[in-house]
């Protein structure tokens, strides 16, 4: 079985999606998870965790190149991800696979998408920053700084106080270079599922997959999206689901191999009126859909203000 390892440089607060992040890595022992932070993360048997600061963090990647970097505040760390194999090569070794992902997601069965006969064909692997992986090997761990004439140049990335996106799709970025010149290279399935933000449509619609309404179960090591077609209960496995722009859900589960994500909550799978409360759960909810496009217009607003 071919070895992976996604590493998560993560400081300040983690997000309320956490929980089920790390019940559901948990429940895929084959891949680790390596976490260089500043939170209260709890090392387990493929959690492996580097307690630093961030600027401890920053002169890690600063002593890879020859040039001065900027990486002034956490977040930028996203334009950094598609160096770190070449930065922290000592974070990697050993293993066929590295990437990235976040942790506003909930983890199905990994392997059961992403199988040795893929890693055994692909170099690229989804290329999204809520998850991607790549082949450990020099030309693909160097690849962020081939220059191509039309796509992001990796120096004026790392030099810029702005945020680039270098490591996104459609910002002619490190994922559109592989996607677009290397494409033979490239797995690019969607058999995952990013969510709608609150103010597009509170309840959950995939973006990715056209399912509307939908919730998810996780049970064992496996994920699904569930929705009501015509009465009738619909299910669909996931590689994994992205919850973004949503720290307002609360994390009530008790028994994390079983539970239920919801637009708002997070909870155990139920025990009685199953049925009737799945279809309760996958209901429309135009109203708070409202509330959520009118409190970022005023959040905008408010940046706007502050910024003249």
């Amino acid at each position: 079985m071919k070895r992976i390892v996604v590493l998560f440089p993560y400081f300040g607060t983690l997000p309320q999606q956490y929980g089920i992040w790390r019940a559901s890595a948990l429940k895929n022992p084959t891949i680790d998870f390596v976490f260089f932070t500043d939170c209260d993360v709890e090392s387990a048997h493929n959690i492996i965790v580097h307690k630093m600061q961030f600027e401890d963090f920053k002169k890690m990647i600063q002593d890879a190149f020859d040039f001065h970097i900027v990486l002034d505040r956490p977040y930028k760390i996203c334009e950094y991800r598609p160096a770190f194999a070449y930065a922290l090569p000592q974070f990697v070794e050993g293993y066929d696979f590295w990437g990235w992902g976040d942790l506003d997601v909930v983890y199905g069965d990994i392997r059961h998408f992403i199988t040795d006969e893929i890693l055994s064909q692909y170099k690229m692997i989804s290329g999204w920053g809520h998850f991607s992986l790549y082949h450990n090997d020099n030309d693909t761990n160097t690849y962020f700084m081939k220059r191509v004439s039309g796509y992001q140049d990796y120096k004026e990335a790392f030099t810029k106080h702005e945020s680039t996106f270098f490591d996104e799709f459609y910002h002619k970025g490190f994922g559109d270079k592989w996607r677009d010149c290397l494409p033979d290279d490239c797995w690019l399935d969607w058999p995952f599922d990013n969510v709608s933000r609150p103010k597009e449509a509170y309840h959950f619609n995939s973006l990715n997959r056209g399912w509307k309404q939908v919730i998810f179960e996780h049970i064992g090591n496996k994920l699904y999206m569930l929705r009501f077609i015509n009465g009738k209960l619909e299910k669909r496995e996931s590689l994994y689901a992205h919850f973004q722009h949503r720290g307002f859900m609360k994390d009530k589960v008790t028994d994390y191999d079983h539970f239920l994500v919801t637009p708002n909550t997070i909870i155990d799978y139920p025990k009685s009126f199953i049925n009737l409360r799945l279809r309760f759960l996958c209901r429309k909810r135009t109203l708070m859909t409202i509330y959520h496009q009118f409190h970022d217009y005023i959040i905008w607003r408010l940046h706007l203000t502050h910024y003249k």
